[in-house]
């Protein structure tokens, strides 16, 4: 489960050390609105740290500091790419490094790394459990509490240099004249960074140096003259060279759930690049995990009609079908497989609209195939044992769910329909048994609740149907289960919670006649 929340609330010191202090593992999350990070964790140890759009690789580190030089690495990468092994692994193979070195170095890495989040005073952070680092990263094992100790001695240090430098927003520009100087190796590379136009926010993430050295050099620079500020702050005009910045954080954001920092910066891109097929996309993405699913088909049908790529038509048809244009879906989805017939996604969400169209055979059809195809890919099971239920072919259904369960024995799912085809055969002992089951796989399960729940109200065996129902969180009730619940408090004879239940049954479905006539009657016969 995800770890949420705001830096203002939750200082990121304090967060890493509780994560630290339970021993978790996994991916936290950092941002401030402007930049993103993230910080690996394992068994409460600091394992990796990287910053998006940083210049902070291992190898160009190695090579800034004259460890490796850049045929060596060069000669690695290429290796690399052959052999599919970490880089630092390689080097030490190699002998160009050793192991020690290798090790320092990325400590060092990555302490700056985290030492650069921690100035960060308000933004959010996502912990995401059991995400760690790809196999091509060199990992070590650092201590959280020595590395936030050390972190907080340069904390107190950058407040002070903070309050001295101008808003990172500030376009810096070189004085004339100012290439004269003598300068130190530092700052002459920072000063080839200012070209008029970038910020000190774009100057940090270009700089080879750490995110302290750099901001020092800036503010060298700055105290003798050498830099100078506009005399009105801007913020620099955005070139179409910083679309890549704009995509890597949205694609950050929008992979820990941080739906409107992603939706700014690929909103950035449209500014730039209206056509921009990509932000496109993706602003739909996510108006689509925020069910906006008019507004993302809107977004979806502009990149339709700039690129017919199947990734996007998957999606619109996906977005069509949870609109209930169910015949538009199937054809935008026959559009993606003819550029990509082998898609079990594609395939299988025409199968979903085939089958929410009413077109069970053919849905059938293609089900079956992609079972045959990819016998891991859970949704056309589900799908084909309600499909030969909605053929009425009990037969089979009842021996396929059985296959199903044999296959997947955790997963709720399967008895759950089992049980609903037991019960339409009026085999209840067997659909109470399969239901059972399924509860006790996943007793948080809002479906097998609810018709457990149901079978046993049709049953009339009414105190359990209430103790199910009343287990079903309140956002998740219908006006059905306020009626039930309803009928049932009045046969215990709880006449006011009955009045309760039907009032909000009522809200909800405010033109059902027998509704509004069970609470004239109750009213009337409580003389109200």
């Amino acid at each position: 489960m995800a770890i949420k929340g705001s830096l203002t609330e939750a200082p990121l010191a304090d967060v890493i050390q509780l994560l630290s202090l339970s021993l978790k593992s996994g991916c936290l999350s950092v941002t401030d609105g402007r930049n993103f990070g993230n910080i690996f964790i394992k068994d409460g140890k600091i394992i990796y740290a990287t910053l998006l759009n940083r210049k902070d690789r291992l190898g160009d580190i190695l090579v800034r500091k004259q460890i490796i030089d850049e045929s060596i690495l060069k000669s690695a990468l290429e290796e690399q790419k052959k052999s599919n092994r970490r880089l630092g692994e390689i080097l030490v193979e190699k002998g160009y490094i050793t192991k020690e070195i290798l090790e320092a170095e990325l400590a060092d890495q990555i302490s700056e790394t985290i030492f650069t989040m921690l100035t960060w005073e308000s933004g959010y952070f996502n912990f995401e459990a059991d995400l760690l680092p790809g196999s091509e990263e060199y990992l070590v094992h650092l201590s959280p509490q020595e590395l936030l100790l050390e972190g907080a001695r340069r904390i107190d240090e950058w407040r002070k240099l903070e309050k001295r430098l101008p808003p990172f927003e500030t376009i810096l520009t070189v004085k004339d004249g100012a290439t004269e100087v003598p300068l130190t190796e530092e700052e002459q590379k920072i000063l080839k960074l200012v070209d008029g136009n970038r910020t000190i926010d774009d100057i940090i993430k270009l700089s080879e140096f750490d995110f302290f050295i750099t901001c020092k050099t800036i503010y060298a620079l700055l105290s003798a003259g050498i830099l100078e500020k506009p005399e009105k702050t801007e913020v620099a005009k955005r070139a179409i060279g910083d679309i890549n910045e704009f995509k890597n954080l949205g694609y950050a954001f929008f992979k820990t759930d941080m739906l409107d920092e992603a939706e700014r910066e690929f909103k950035k891109i449209l500014e730039l690049l209206p056509d921009n097929v990509e932000a496109l996309l993706y602003c739909g993405l996510i108006e689509i995990k925020r069910n906006n699913l008019k507004k993302a088909s809107e977004y979806l049908k502009r990149a339709v009609e700039l690129e017919k790529n199947p990734v996007i038509l998957n999606n619109l048809g996906y977005v069509f079908n949870r609109l209930g244009l169910f015949q538009e879906a199937c054809n935008i989805l026959n559009e993606a497989i003819e550029l990509s017939p082998e898609d079990p996604r594609i395939n299988c969400n025409l199968g979903i609209s085939l089958f929410n169209d009413g077109r069970f055979e053919e849905a059938c059809t293609i089900f079956k195939k992609l079972i045959e195809k990819n016998p891991e890919f859970i949704t056309p099971y589900v799908y084909l044992s309600l499909t030969y239920i909605k053929l009425n072919d009990m037969k089979n259904a009842v021996e396929f769910l059985k296959e199903c369960i044999n296959k997947f024995p955790g997963l709720a799912v399967f008895k759950n329909n089992l049980a609903v085809v037991y019960e339409s055969m009026d085999l209840l002992e067997d659909a109470e048994r399969a239901y059972r089951h399924a509860l006790n796989d996943e007793p948080q399960n809002v479906k097998v609740i609810r018709n457990l729940a149901d079978f046993y109200y049709e049953s009339q065996i009414i105190g359990a149907a209430k103790e199910l129902y009343e287990r079903i969180p309140v956002e998740n009730r219908d006006w059905e289960v306020f009626f039930k619940l309803g009928n049932i408090l009045l046969r215990q004879g709880d006449a006011e919670g009955a009045l309760n239940c039907w009032n909000k049954a009522r809200e909800m479905n405010p033109t059902n006649p027998i509704i509004i006539q069970n609470i004239e009657l109750l009213n009337k016969s409580r003389g109200l």
